[in-house]
């Protein structure tokens, strides 16, 4: 989506005239004092372009009108925010990692041959998990000391998202997020609960607010990766009225890159046998609202990626 039609939709579905958007943003941030509905016009024109500091302040002050983070985009289904959401910005976003993303020839990729599908829609369930979990042993030594089982039964809850690439119907990649109940997330966070404690009881429904907690992320080449972030992302859009924050306890330093990137801040400490594991968390509105992300939900031109 460009930012100009975004803006122009947000003041529309709220009623405001263009007069009405300038005061309201003078009230809500003096360092838009000079913009005139001139201004918000050739804005809406895509004459010119507020900077990404500017955008993120109109974007929060729909956020305060509306009572949703990204206003305008909790009314679309996760499919329809997948296709506004720019590909390259979000290879940009979660940038290279010689651990989590592999070097596979990607020149050769094609969209057409690739898909994104919940592990709760094999057939086989068990089967399609046995290389995710080797993969997740290899990566974490068993850090989490999880076994096959637990993982099928979380890949199974309605709320969480168990997600597996696949290149020619083989596994290429993977994106495991468990949906916790706040206070359960908390205590993973603050190390006073094991991921391996986490049982079916913990998970958050669809009915009430829940927390997002990544526990692994790998794929083949940099394509896969894309794909695979741009659905977390799309999700967390979506669903942006029922997720309260997004946290993780990243092992590799790579990973650690990857949370820093998604705008997460080093929350807490513990020694454990293989050194010091820091956890990771933010709320969701700043997962959501930063200069990262804005490149990637509202990009100056076309990705030759995207068509």
């Amino acid at each position: 989506m460009k930012f100009n039609l975004y803006l122009r939709s947000c003041r529309q579905k709220y009623k405001l005239t263009q007069e009405e958007l300038v005061q309201d943003l003078y009230n809500f941030d003096e360092s838009f004092i000079g913009v005139d509905t001139r201004t918000v016009a050739r804005w809406e024109a895509a004459q010119t372009q507020p900077s990404i500091e500017r955008q993120i302040t109109i974007i929060k002050l729909f956020s305060t009108l509306s009572g949703h983070i990204l206003s305008c985009f909790h009314e679309k289904c996760r499919e329809d925010i997948e296709n506004e959401i720019c590909k390259v910005g979000v290879r940009n976003l979660i940038g290279t990692s010689k651990e989590h993303i592999l070097s596979f020839p990607s020149q050769s990729f094609k969209l057409e041959f690739s898909s994104i599908r919940q592990v709760k829609s094999f057939d086989d369930v068990s089967k399609a998990m046995e290389l995710p979990y080797s993969t997740v042993m290899n990566l974490t030594n068993n850090i989490y000391d999880l076994s096959i089982e637990e993982m099928i039964s979380w890949s199974r809850h309605p709320s969480n998202l168990f997600l597996i690439s696949e290149y020619h119907q083989q596994y290429s990649g993977m994106l495991f997020s468990l949906r916790l109940k706040p206070y359960i997330f908390n205590k993973i966070i603050n190390f006073e609960m094991k991921i391996n404690e986490i049982t079916n009881d913990d998970f958050a429904s669809f009915e009430e607010m829940g927390s997002h907690l990544p526990i692994t992320f790998f794929a083949y080449n940099d394509k896969n990766a894309t794909l695979l972030s741009l659905r977390f992302y799309a999700h967390l859009i979506a669903y942006q009225d029922i997720i309260k924050d997004v946290g993780a306890t990243p092992i590799l330093e790579s990973a650690k890159k990857i949370v820093l990137k998604m705008n997460m801040k080093a929350h807490k400490e513990k020694r454990v046998a293989q050194g010091t594991l820091t956890s990771y968390t933010a709320p969701l509105s700043d997962i959501l609202i930063n200069p990262s992300v804005m490149k990637m939900l509202f990009q100056k031109q076309a990705c030759p990626e995207d068509s």
